[in-house]
C-alpha cells in the first residue's frame, strides 16, 4: 500500500507540473501562488469531512505530532516552493529543477539521522539510479562560456529549496509515526503554509486585488493546481506510515519518467537528448525496484 500512495503521489505530482505552465500563462506565479496554497486548506479539509464521514473523526491529537505537521507544512508548501520559484528566476528551470533533484538525498539523510530508517543496500542503489536519471534528464550541457554553472546566484536559494523540500517530508514521516492522521496532517500543513504567506505578504490588499481582476480560467486552473499538489502530499504522508520516507520521496519525486513521455504525446517536447532518454530510462528501473522491492 505504501508503494501504491507514492506512485499516486508521483502522478498527481506530474499532472500539476503540466498543469503550471498553462495555469501561469492565464494569471502569474505570485498570485496563483496564494490561490494554490487556498486551495491545499479548502481540499484537505473536504477530505478530512469525507474521512469523518466515512470512519469516524480523527483520534484523540496528539500535540507533537501536530507540531510536526505544522513544521512539514512550512518546509515544503512555503519555504521550500517559494525558494525553488525564485530560483528559476535566478539560474533558469534547468538548472534549478536539476538541482531540486537532490531533494530525496536531503530526505534519506533526515530520515536515516533523525528517525533511524537505514535503507537496505538495494534500496539504495535504486534511489542512486533515480538521482542520477533525474540529474541526467534535467541538467544543461556545460558550455565552455559557462564552467561554474553550479554555482551562479541562485544556486544557494535551489540546494536550499530541495533542503527544505526533504527535511520537510521527514517531519510529517515522524508526524504520522506518533498520529496516524495523514489527511488531518496534510490541512495542518497546508494551513501552516498559507499563513507563512499572508505574514510575508506586504501589500495584501494587491494581492486581492490581482486575485479579483484576473482571468477566470486562470484562477480555476490554479485552483485545480491546489486539489492535485494536496492530493500528492496527502498519498505521500500517508505512504510514509508503511515505507521510509526517502523511499516514498523518491519515487514521488520521479515526475520527469511521467512528464516527459506524455510532454512527447502532447507536443510539448519535441526533441529529447539521448541523455535524456537514458535519464528516463534510469530513473523508470529505479522506480520499479523501489516498488517491487
Amino acid at each position: 500500500m505504501g508503494e501504491a500512495l507514492a506512485v499516486a503521489s508521483l502522478l498527481l505530482f506530474s499532472a500539476n507540473v503540466l498543469l503550471v505552465p498553462v495555469a501561469s500563462a492565464r494569471l502569474d506565479q505570485a498570485p496563483g501562488f496564494a490561490l494554490a496554497l487556498l486551495a491545499n486548506v479548502l481540499g484537505a479539509a473536504v477530505l478530512l469531512g469525507a474521512q469523518a464521514a466515512l470512519t469516524g473523526p480523527p483520534s484523540r491529537v496528539d500535540w507533537p505530532a501536530l507540531g510536526l505537521f505544522a513544521l512539514g507544512g512550512l518546509l515544503t508548501s512555503f519555504l521550500g516552493r517559494r525558494t525553488f520559484f525564485r530560483s528559476i528566476t535566478a539560474i533558469g528551470p534547468t538548472r534549478a529543477a536539476t538541482l531540486q533533484t537532490t531533494n530525496p538525498a536531503f530526505a534519506a539523510l533526515g530520515g536515516w539521522l533523525l528517525l533511524g530508517q537505514a535503507l537496505a543496500p538495494p534500496a539504495v542503489l535504486a534511489g542512486a539510479l533515480v538521482l542520477v536519471g533525474l540529474v541526467l534528464v534535467t541538467r544543461v550541457p556545460s558550455s565552455c562560456a559557462d564552467p561554474v554553472s553550479w554555482l551562479l546566484p541562485g544556486t544557494g536559494l535551489a540546494l536550499l529549496g530541495a533542503a527544505a523540500y526533504g527535511l520537510g517530508n521527514v517531519a510529517r514521516g515522524a508526524a504520522v509515526g506518533i498520529w496516524a492522521e495523514p489527511v488531518a496532517g496534510s490541512l495542518i500543513g497546508a494551513v501552516a503554509g498559507l499563513l507563512a504567506l499572508l505574514l510575508v505578504t506586504g501589500d495584501r490588499r494587491g494581492l486581492l486585488a490581482a486575485l479579483r481582476s484576473a482571468d477566470p480560467a486562470g484562477r480555476r486552473l490554479w485552483v485545480l493546481s491546489g486539489v492535485l499538489t494536496i492530493g500528492a502530499q496527502t498519498c505521500l504522508v500517508a505512504a510514509t506510515q508503511t515505507v521510509p520516507v526517502a523511499v516514498a520521496v523518491v519515487v514521488s519525486a520521479a515526475v520527469p519518467v511521467v512528464v516527459l513521455p506524455l510532454g512527447l504525446l502532447l507536443g510539448r517536447e519535441t526533441r529529447l537528448r539521448p541523455v535524456a532518454v537514458a535519464g528516463v530510462a534510469l530513473v523508470g528501473v529505479g522506480v520499479v525496484a523501489l516498488v517491487l522491492g
